[in-house]
């Protein structure tokens, strides 16, 4: 996620089982087939997860992510910080919330609760024990209540923002199910790659933006059905709108679109999409899904990434738009490819998609932003902060290795998630030489593409390619460096 405090800052400083699907591999997976329909504020949907087990252990039980409880009226972690409350809910205060309707295997109905700390699972139990490399199939149904709300999940002036809208799989673990809570602070997501057939009717008026590829489309009694299929996606998203323009480029085989309503010059954004994808896709690795999309849409933030579509906000100022687009196509390369448990390592895929915003602007000189000049506004962002904090506080935690939980502000967690990871980066290139760091985050991208990488699997493909980094990087993680 692209956050709009600090790290605009940069910017404006020196501005004045298998689907048939495209996209990813097709792979021995999870899937998702989904069925939804939305009207008015309620998204109604029918969910077939086919479960593949593979863990070493055996499961009795499965366990989802409802992500669309969090903006409960009485959800006890609040999805927006009181921080922006006045901005995201520009109408007042707004309330949604996902309601299980039924949950069968196979037709059968099967037994389930909705728990966790803050009704935020959901919990099957299944008829039969699902053994390694075993697979079982189970149909959902849920409405989904939509707040009036400029977040992930919600409606907008413009447009109706579908991203973690269905029951998701929680990540499956050593330690079982990790059930993930909505704080407010970055992004509390946690998944697997799966597999996914997505369909949606809505009103006709409505032009759809989605990740995967547009495989049918149908117009009936003044509605419109689409169907999107894309494979090997850690999530999938759509965003809605009644005023969409669009604008479509070709980065190789890569199409590229763009959908906006407030952009004065949506080819100059465009544009943005296209390079930045095809920088990433020669320095880190081959963008393998068949679509990209760029969507202009009401969000309290910067920008979110979803697999092969990420959100842009409306707010963002003209001058802007680009670094959120290259920030956020980033996070295609880190995050939905090489994952990370984004609650306990946050810094893992936002440090390396911030950084490549600086690898990006040093390789096209047109736009006029220099990776000294980037790197020597984090450095002054960075020191800013420590003074503040040290002031207000009378000490300084700077460790980047903690839960989201423990970051106190939003104003903390930019900065070591965000800038700080900038600076690590900056000075091990130097140290190193750029061959040597290319290298190594070009192992770190083949090894865990497709997986969920940890911070010693980042450490560990710089050792593998002769850089002796394992002690630098830890005292930027541990907190020990003093900049």
């Amino acid at each position: 996620m692209k956050k709009n405090s600090v790290v605009m800052a940069i910017i404006l400083l020196f501005s004045l089982f298998n689907f048939s699907c495209s996209g990813g591999r097709t792979v021995c997976a999870t899937s998702y087939e989904i069925n939804c329909s939305l009207e008015n504020d309620v998204l109604s949907g029918e969910e077939k997860v086919v479960f593949y087990n593979d863990s070493d252990n055996s499961i009795k039980q499965l366990k989802f992510n409802l992500f669309g409880n969090a903006f409960r009226k009485d959800a006890k972690y609040k999805p927006i910080s009181e921080q922006h409350e006045h901005v995201a809910y520009p109408s007042g205060a707004s309330y949604g919330e996902m309601q299980i309707i039924s949950v069968t295997e196979r037709g059968a109905p099967l037994n389930f609760s909705i728990d966790g700390e803050d009704k935020n699972v959901l919990t099957v139990e299944l008829s039969n024990e699902i053994f390694p490399c075993e697979s079982v199939q189970v149909e959902i149904s849920f409405k989904l209540k939509l707040a009036n709300v400029l977040a992930r999940t919600g409606i907008t002036e413009k447009a109706v923002n579908l991203g973690n809208f269905y029951p998701v799989l929680c990540k499956l673990t050593d330690n079982g199910f990790y059930e993930c809570l909505y704080y407010h602070n970055g992004d509390p997501f946690y998944s697997d790659v799966a597999n996914y057939k997505v369909t949606i009717t809505a009103n006709e008026d409505y032009v759809i933006a989605s990740s995967g590829k547009e495989q049918s489309k149908e117009y009936s009694n003044g509605k419109v059905k689409k169907t999107f299929c894309i494979n090997s996606a850690r999530s999938f998203a759509m965003v809605l709108s009644t005023e969409f323009k669009t604008e479509t480029a070709w980065c190789d085989k890569t199409k590229v679109n763009y959908y906006y309503y407030k952009d004065e010059n949506p080819k100059q954004s465009i544009e943005y999409a296209v390079k930045s994808l095809k920088y990433f896709s020669n320095v880190f690795g081959v963008y393998p899904f068949e679509e990209y999309t760029v969507v202009q849409t009401g969000f309290v933030q910067g920008g979110m990434e979803y697999c092969s579509l990420v959100y842009v906000s409306d707010a963002v100022e003209q001058i802007s738009i680009g670094e959120v687009i290259v920030h956020e196509t980033a996070h295609q390369w880190w995050q939905v490819m090489v994952g990370n448990n984004e609650i306990e390592h946050g810094f893992l895929d936002e440090g390396l998609a911030e950084y490549s915003v600086i690898l990006f602007y040093e390789n096209y000189p047109e736009y006029n932003l220099t990776r000294e000049q980037l790197v020597l506004s984090a450095e002054k962002t960075y020191k800013t902060y420590c003074s503040v904090y040290e002031k207000l506080f009378g000490s300084l935690d700077t460790k980047m290795l903690r839960s989201l939980k423990d970051f106190t502000s939003e104003y903390e967690y930019v900065n070591l998630s965000y800038i700080k990871p900038c600076i690590m980066y900056d000075c091990l290139r130097k140290t190193i030489g750029d061959k040597k760091f290319f290298d190594s985050l070009k192992k770190y991208f083949n090894d865990y593409k497709y997986k969920t990488a940890t911070p010693d699997d980042l450490v560990g493909a710089f050792e593998k390619k002769g850089a002796s980094s394992n002690g630098y990087f830890y005292s930027f993680f541990d907190g020990k460096v003093v900049l």
